[in-house]
């Protein structure tokens, strides 16, 4: 600690300054008057150190750059029985407006298949796990049939996979002008299999399944991820037959979902040690987010 050196005392006004009085510094004092001037060679060692330093830290965020480039193929089928080719050539049927009574099985099956899904994941908890999902991909294929279902009774396409390949920003509402609209509702259930699946996702183990399983099962639940996210960005931009958006509640409902996924998914894959998916955990809901702003 440098020590602060003693006032010296001042002679009066009519006295003489005894020079025989005078003491000479301590050493301790003259190493405390040392600023340090004749050692810039020593300083400039330094500052090379940590710039040095630096460059080596550069050099391992630039040897991970391959984890900011996109490792999810869109292109592949979520299902190894789908033919995407096919389904790409066909054209999105005229759909039309349910009926009173074919609402009512369609929230009928909604509700039965919801139900169903919900049971397998508890048996697979312990209770029945022989007849529970013994693993993640089964309950996103169950989910996934199940989107495909509610969303065919919307636009009338088949398979939600095919939404992969829209871009949003380029699809004008027009296209949907003087469209009778077919939403009687179905929003609360796309709201309910997103909200449902991010339960669910975490419960999973994947540490155990061997590398090239545990990446399709990934890539699954990102594609799966990726079709919700189309599905509600067309919703609130009225991207639908009748032009008719998501409602203010709805709005908020969705927007805590996709904020919660974001927060939840990276912690999740963390605790899996999956790494590598950066540029994917960053598309999670963007485009339904966009809207919601």
């Amino acid at each position: 600690m440098i020590k602060t050196p003693d006032t010296p005392e001042h002679t009066g006004a009519n006295e003489e300054l005894n020079v025989d009085e005078i003491h000479e510094i301590d050493e301790d004092d003259v190493e405390d008057l040392d600023l340090g001037y004749g050692n810039e060679d020593d300083q400039e060692n330094d500052r090379f150190s940590v710039k040095r330093e630096a460059s080596a830290d550069d050099g391992v965020i630039f040897d991970q750059r391959d984890d900011f480039v996109p490792r999810v193929d869109i292109n592949s089928p979520f299902s190894s029985t789908a033919n995407i080719a096919r389904l790409r050539d066909a054209h999105p049927s005229a759909q039309g407006r349910l009926t009173m009574s074919q609402q009512s099985k369609f929230v009928s099956y909604c509700d039965d298949r919801l139900m169903e899904i919900q049971r397998k994941f508890v048996q697979s908890r312990g209770l029945a796990e022989e007849i529970g999902y013994k693993e993640l991909s089964p309950l996103l294929q169950d989910l996934k049939s199940l989107l495909d279902f509610i969303w065919y009774s919307i636009e009338g396409i088949p398979n939600t996979e095919l939404l992969l390949k829209q871009n949003l920003d380029e699809t004008s509402a027009e296209q949907f002008k003087n469209t009778r609209s077919t939403n009687f509702g179905q929003t609360y259930y796309l709201i309910r299999v997103a909200d449902d699946f991010l339960d669910y996702l975490t419960k999973f183990d994947l540490t155990h399944l061997q590398v090239e399983e545990q990446q399709k099962t990934v890539a699954k639940a990102f594609k799966f991820l990726m079709i919700l996210d189309k599905v509600f960005a067309k919703c609130l931009e009225g991207l639908i037959p009748g032009n008719l958006k998501m409602n203010g509640t709805e709005m908020v409902r969705i927007s805590g979902i996709a904020e919660r996924t974001r927060m939840v998914l990276p912690q999740y894959l963390e605790q899996q040690n999956i790494h590598g998916y950066h540029y994917e955990v960053s598309k999670v809901y963007e485009e339904t987010l966009e809207r919601c702003a």
